[in-house]
């Protein structure tokens, strides 16, 4: 979370960004790109099934949170803030790419696999796994599954989570 990456400064993407409160400390990120002006990356790299043709489609990337408990807070805290702006910005299906120790924590959030091991040209050896959920579904499937997420992601407005939607729709345009 030191560095940017060139995708960080791409005028379409949002990154968010979680601080400690004392001291502004980064503790997790979340890169969100939208295929909105071309491919998503992994697109470059695999075919996506034919479900994912013409749709408004999100790669989460740049996944990174602290150890321990407070990383999971911060994770589902994150995952909040990215479902909130993609369902304000009607994107059809959030497409995630990790590694197999990733998976648990993707099928936690209801998260499908799509495909997997693949092989990426910028991974010199780990594969990785595609997982996506169509966004419309997501509140209902943590409530079908009565995850303990379902109350944090759908029903609570929390007061740590701020997302300023001129800047979100200054970026992503109005969709």
């Amino acid at each position: 979370m030191r560095t940017a990456e060139k995708e960080d400064l791409r005028s379409d993407v949002l990154l968010l960004i979680a601080e400690r409160k004392f001291d502004r400390r980064p503790i997790g990120s979340i890169r969100i790109e939208p295929n909105f002006t071309g491919p998503l990356r992994i697109e470059s790299e695999t075919t996506l099934p034919d479900r994912f043709r013409n749709r408004q489609l999100v790669e989460l990337t740049r996944l990174g949170v602290d150890n321990g408990n407070a990383g999971t807070l911060v994770m589902a805290a994150l995952a909040k803030a990215a479902f909130e702006i993609c369902s304000a910005c009607g994107i059809d299906y959030a497409i995630a790419v990790g590694r197999r120790s990733m998976g648990e924590m993707f099928r936690s959030l209801c998260f499908d696999v799509i495909e997997g091991p693949v092989h990426l040209s910028y991974s010199k050896t780990v594969p990785f796994w595609l997982y996506a959920i169509p966004v419309a579904e997501w509140e209902q499937r943590l409530r079908g599954k009565g995850h303990f997420y379902f109350e944090f992601m759908a029903r609570t407005d929390h007061p740590d989570i701020a997302i300023d939607y001129d800047h979100v729709f200054g970026t992503f345009g109005a969709r």
